[in-house]
C-alpha cells in the first residue's frame, strides 16, 4: 500500500515538473479572432454548438473532419456542425492540420512535443508521442517555432475542441509549401499514425476568397464535389488547375488521402457558407465548410474494376439517356443561347430524373463545318441540364478564342453536346483507345483537354493523341511522359442537331 503511494506521488510529481518545464504556446489571435476574455468566448462558442440543431447522420467510425478557420464571428457557426459530433464521443487526440498563412517553408512544420497550447479557456497539452513520431518520419519533418507563433489556422479551432471535449491532447501540424511532394508527405506521415476511435484528424480550410457569392460557389462547389465523392487525387488536381481554391486545400488533400487509408469510405457534407451569410454583404465572401469524414459498415469500399470491367461499365452508361432526353438537352442548350443574346429569362423546363442528377458535359458549336466554340465542365458538380444551359452559353459568348457569337448568327450554328463519364486516371497507356476514349493532361498549372471526337476526326495514333492533348495545354509534344504530368481518360455520349 505503502509502495503504491510512493509510485502515485512520485508519478504526480514528475507530471508537475514536466508541466512547469513544457513551453506554453500563448495566444496569438485572441481578442481578434474571437474574445480574448473566457466569458464572451464562451457564449460565442457555445451558442454555435447549441444552434447546430440537425442532428448529422454519421452511421459509423468517425475519422476526419474539415473545418474553416476564419475569424469565429465569421465562420464559427459552420466550424460547429462538424465539432458538434465529438460532443460525448471517446475523443482524447485530435491532430490538427492546417496551412501556414505567414510564413513560408518547405516541408511541414510540428508544434511539439512539450508545447502547452493556451487559450482564454485554459492549457492544452499535446500528445507528446504522436508528435515525436511525425518528426521521426521524414527529414522535412521538423519544429518550426516561428510558423507557429502567429499562426491562426489551428488556434482558432481549440475553443471548440474543449467546449466538446472534457480530456484531450492536440498534434499540431502546419504544411509549409503546398506542393505534391509535400501534400504526400504529409498523407503518408498520417497514416503512419495509430488512428483509432480516439483520434480524430482535423483538416482547416477556407476556401476561395472575395468572390460575389455566385462565382465563389462555382468554384468552392467543384472542391465540396470531390471531398463528398471522397476523391482526395481530383481535389488536388483542381487546386492545382485553379478551377477550386482553399487556403488550406494542400492539407485537406492530405488528411483524405490519410483518412481513405484509415478505412473511410463515406463523407458527409454537414454545412456550406460564406460570410456574407454574416455581414449581409455577398460582393466579396469567403467560403466555408464543415464536413464529417468516417467509416461505415454500410458502405464497404467497392473493388476498383479492372480497365474491361470499367470498359463495361462506360459502355452501358452511355444509354442512360433517352433519345427524349437527348432532345431535349439539345433544344435547352440552343434556348439558352438565345435568351442570353435576348437578354431574356431562361423558360422553365420539366426535365426527367437523370437529367437532374449532377453530370459533366461539352457544349461544341460549330458554323459552316467550322468551330465557333467549345466549352464545358469535366466535373459533375451540378444537374446535367444546367450544365449543358451554362457551358451553352459560354461555348458561345466566353471562348477565348472566337469572338462572341452574335443574334444573327444563331440559326447557321450547329449544336453538338458531349456527356462525360467519369475522369479515369491512366495507369498504362495501353488503357487508352482512340475513338473511344477523350484525354485530360495536368502537369502543374497547365492542363488540356481534347474530346474523344477530335482524334477520330483527325485521324490521330494514340501517341499523335497524347501529343496534341500537350499541345492544348501549352506543353511540350513529350509532356505526357513525365513523370510528374497526370493522364486521365474519359468517354462520352455524343449526339448533335
Amino acid at each position: 500500500m505503502h509502495i503504491t503511494r510512493l509510485v502515485g506521488s512520485i508519478l504526480l510529481a514528475l507530471l508537475l515538473f514536466i508541466n512547469a518545464c513544457a513551453e506554453s504556446r500563448k495566444p496569438a489571435v485572441a481578442g481578434t479572432f474571437y474574445p480574448g476574455d473566457s466569458a464572451s468566448l464562451a457564449k460565442m462558442v457555445n451558442g454555435h454548438l447549441a444552434n447546430v440543431t440537425a442532428e448529422a447522420d454519421v452511421d459509423g467510425q468517425l475519422i476526419a473532419l474539415i473545418v474553416p478557420h476564419a475569424g469565429l464571428v465569421y465562420s464559427g457557426q459552420i466550424a460547429a456542425n462538424s465539432y458538434k459530433l465529438l460532443e460525448g464521443s471517446q475523443i482524447t487526440t485530435a491532430v490538427l492540420c492546417g496551412p501556414s498563412h505567414r510564413v513560408g517553408f518547405e516541408g511541414i512544420s510540428v508544434y511539439g512535443p512539450g508545447i502547452i497550447w493556451r487559450t482564454p479557456f485554459g492549457d492544452v497539452p499535446c500528445d507528446d508521442a504522436m508528435c515525436q513520431k511525425l518528426i521521426d518520419f521524414g527529414t522535412n519533418i521538423s519544429v518550426i517555432r516561428e510558423a507557429h507563433e502567429a499562426e491562426h489556422c489551428l488556434e482558432v479551432q481549440i475553443p471548440y475542441l474543449q467546449s466538446t471535449l472534457s480530456d484531450f491532447r492536440i498534434v499540431p501540424v502546419l504544411m509549409g509549401y503546398p506542393d505534391r511532394g509535400t501534400i504526400q508527405l504529409m498523407a503518408d506521415a498520417l497514416t503512419s499514425l495509430n488512428i483509432n476511435q480516439q483520434t480524430v484528424l482535423i483538416a482547416s480550410t477556407d476556401w476561395q476568397h472575395y468572390r460575389p457569392a455566385s462565382d465563389g460557389w462555382k468554384f468552392d462547389s467543384v472542391g465540396v464535389a470531390c471531398i463528398e465523392r471522397l476523391d482526395p487525387d481530383a481535389l488536388e488536381r483542381h487546386l492545382t488547375s485553379g478551377k477550386t481554391e482553399a487556403c488550406g486545400g494542400g492539407t485537406a488533400v492530405a488528411v483524405l488521402k490519410a483518412a481513405i487509408a484509415k478505412g473511410a469510405n463515406k463523407v458527409k457534407i454537414l454545412k456550406y457558407g460564406d460570410s456574407g451569410d454574416v455581414t449581409g454583404d455577398k460582393s466579396g465572401v469567403v467560403g466555408y465548410l464543415a464536413a464529417a469524414v468516417y467509416k461505415s459498415s454500410d458502405a464497404p469500399n467497392p473493388p476498383k474494376p479492372s480497365t474491361d470491367e470499367q470498359g463495361k461499365k462506360d459502355s452501358a452508361d452511355k444509354y442512360e439517356l433517352t433519345e427524349a432526353d437527348r432532345q431535349l438537352l439539345l433544344e435547352i442548350a440552343r434556348t439558352s443561347i438565345d435568351c442570353h443574346l435576348r437578354r431574356e429569362p431562361m423558360p422553365e423546363y420539366d426535365v426527367s430524373d437523370i437529367l437532374r442528377k449532377n453530370g459533366a458535359a461539352f457544349v461544341t458549336l460549330t458554323k459552316t463545318g467550322q468551330l465557333r466554340g467549345c466549352i464545358g465542365y469535366t466535373m459533375a458538380f451540378k444537374p446535367l441540364y444546367e450544365t449543358v444551359s451554362e457551358c451553352a452559353v459560354k461555348a458561345a459568348v466566353e471562348d477565348p478564342r472566337f469572338p462572341p457569337v452574335l443574334a444573327k448568327e444563331l440559326p447557321q450554328l450547329h449544336v453538338e453536346i458531349s456527356v462525360l463519364t467519369p475522369l479515369q486516371k491512366v495507369q498504362s497507356l495501353d488503357e487508352i483507345k482512340v475513338g473511344r476514349d477523350g484525354l485530360m493532361i495536368t502537369l502543374g498549372r497547365q492542363r488540356g483537354l481534347l474530346l474523344p471526337q477530335v482524334a477520330t476526326d483527325y485521324g490521330w495514333t494514340e501517341t499523335q493523341f497524347l501529343e496534341q492533348t500537350c499541345r492544348k495545354a501549352g506543353l511540350p509534344l513529350d509532356a505526357y511522359k513525365s513523370p510528374e504530368a497526370v493522364i486521365e481518360r474519359f468517354q462520352a455520349v455524343i449526339f448533335g442537331e
